[in-house]
């Protein structure tokens, strides 16, 4: 059984592509990108095409910044820092293992922050408190 990959992406991309759909009579479980063969658009020819366009509408400097993998990443650890749970994350990006997921949600540091944050928020944690007590060793 094949696991499909979602890619979210904005509502003004989302009915851009309502309207080639409809305008090419591209059905729901048709490839939206299709080959000569009506198969998957290939990785290479997509990015080609992009730096293509990129170069063409001088985005960028013709340089290629479409990553979708990158912004699955981005939304991934958007929704868990959200306090969406990684297992819904998971489904979401409709991984298999939450080992994978967890490769995409950039968790730690984030986390790591606040509660760094948190800890020397507090008075008696604070470095002149601690220079007081005279803990510090060299």
């Amino acid at each position: 059984m094949k696991t499909y990959k979602r890619i979210p992406i904005p509502e003004a991309l989302y009915q851009l592509a309502q309207v080639y759909k409809k305008k090419y009579q591209i059905k729901p479980k048709e490839y939206l990108f299709r080959n000569q063969k009506g198969g998957a658009f290939r990785y290479g020819t997509f990015r080609y095409q992009m730096l293509k366009y990129c170069e063409i509408n001088q985005i960028a400097d013709g340089e290629y910044i479409f990553k979708s993998h990158d912004y699955r990443h981005n939304l991934a650890t958007l929704y868990y820092d959200s306090g969406i749970s990684i297992q819904a994350v998971r489904d979401y990006l409709g991984h298999e293992y939450e080992e994978m997921t967890r490769q995409y949600v950039d968790y730690m540091p984030k986390k790591l922050e606040k509660a760094s944050e948190a800890y020397f928020q507090e008075e008696n944690h604070s470095f002149a408190a601690e220079l007081m007590k005279g803990e510090f060793h060299e």
